[in-house]
């Protein structure tokens, strides 16, 4: 079996961050990311700390939680790694015992740099074995205005052999207490996080973000953003979609949360700019065929689901699938598949077209019928545009037929 600490047994230069990671932000990416280019380390070790002596009686987020909040920052970088060696440690989190257990693990002659802040640096005296602590790596501190260091830094290397190095990085003045009280205020952060430790944040419902997933705060969370993100006509459309699809849900014993979620979430991708869909298609994986690639609009709904899924942490296979076919169709179309699609045909706030009076008098008796009437409908309005009729359409519309 690996080791856990494999990657270090073999590091032969490791540069060191601490800190609570109450949550991890931008501003810590950007020191280790001058580091990395400054000094060269093979790794950048990120070590969320377990019980910080510094903080006590303040309430802090569960260790575990701030562990997968970093991982999931830093992951896709591959010189960043993540240590859980201080949440896993008990009592006091102290720099020298994590610099000890380093020196332990890694490589008899291994260059270890720890990375500090400039306030911190002024206070380093006062932790815990200073004097051991001074001896077991090189320290690197990030530069501050308002911070002189040059004699402090002087008297260490006098006094206790210390090694400092001052790295110059752009300075972002990242504060984690505004980010959990902006979090709380339902303020965006997005400028102030890496989008992964947001997305961990929300998910989990660490400051307040909205709770569990699909809890009525979620809820109300993506609702208000959705009304930020669309026109008032296509958020009108999209509240008479989950209204339509409630009442088909109860007339036929389907899941009523699922469905009032895929319909909030539906059309979440429909405005967005051709050139925009296209991008992101390419940028997400989302495959086009050649119809979909001359009409890109084809794909909103494959782009619905993705939003859904990276915007607003929704991970329910089915509920994305929904989204995903809403208006193209496919073989082998679920009960929610089918409610989702014949909502946003019939739901009440839609403009009056042909057939939305035979597809609303059958809709609570045969949905197959009802869709089957608006796929048909749909088909030929395109064939009379001289558009190409999707595939899976005409597959979703024989196997309905067939039923």
């Amino acid at each position: 079996m690996a080791s856990p600490h494999d990657y270090l047994e073999r590091c032969d230069r490791l540069a060191v961050m601490g800190g609570t990671f109450d949550p991890i932000h931008r501003g810590h990416m950007t020191v280790a990311e001058s580091v990395m280019h400054e000094f060269k380390p093979r790794r950048v070790l990120f070590v969320p700390a377990g019980n910080p002596p510094h903080k006590p009686g303040k309430p802090i987020t569960d260790g575990e939680h701030r562990y997968k909040m970093t991982l999931a920052a830093t992951c896709e970088n591959p010189g960043f790694e993540v240590s859980r060696m201080e949440i896993d440690r008990t009592g006091p989190s102290y720099t020298v015992d994590t610099l000890t257990r380093l020196r332990e693990i890694c490589p008899p002659e291994s260059k270890i740099f720890f990375i500090i802040g400039a306030d911190a640096l002024l206070d380093i005296l006062f932790w815990r074995d200073a004097a051991k602590a001074l001896t077991l790596c090189e320290f690197v501190v990030a530069a501050r205005p308002g911070y002189e260091l040059k004699n402090h830094i002087e008297m260490l290397r006098k006094e206790y052999g210390a090694t400092v190095h001052i790295v110059e990085s752009l300075q972002l003045e990242i504060s984690g207490t505004d980010i959990r009280e902006r979090f709380a205020a339902d303020k965006p952060v997005s400028n102030l996080m890496p989008r992964a430790a947001e997305d961990y944040a929300r998910k989990h419902g660490l400051y307040g973000a909205f709770g569990a997933e699909f809890s009525p705060t979620h809820f109300q969370w993506v609702k208000a953003r959705l009304k930020e993100r669309l026109s008032p006509q296509r958020f009108h459309h999209t509240m008479g979609t989950i209204e339509e699809s409630q009442r088909l849900a109860e007339i036929y014993g389907a899941d009523a949360n699922k469905a009032m979620w895929a319909a909030l979430l539906h059309d979440c991708a429909k405005e967005y700019g051709a050139d925009k869909k296209r991008i992101l298609c390419k940028r997400w994986g989302i495959p086009l065929d050649d119809i979909m690639s001359r009409h890109i609009d084809l794909a909103h709904g494959f782009l619905g689901a993705e939003s859904a899924r990276r915007d607003f942490n929704i991970e329910d296979s089915e509920i994305l699938q929904a989204i995903r076919y809403h208006s193209l169709g496919h073989k082998n179309m679920t009960l929610l598949d089918k409610i989702i699609m014949l909502a946003d045909y019939i739901e009440p706030r839609r403009e009056e077209y042909p057939p939305l009076a035979e597809m609303r008098r059958l809709a609570y008796t045969d949905i197959n019928k009802a869709l089957i009437i608006g796929t048909k409908f749909t088909n030929s309005e395109l064939k009379d545009r001289g558009d190409s009729v999707h595939p899976w359409s005409l597959e979703m519309l024989k196997e309905l037929k067939s039923t």
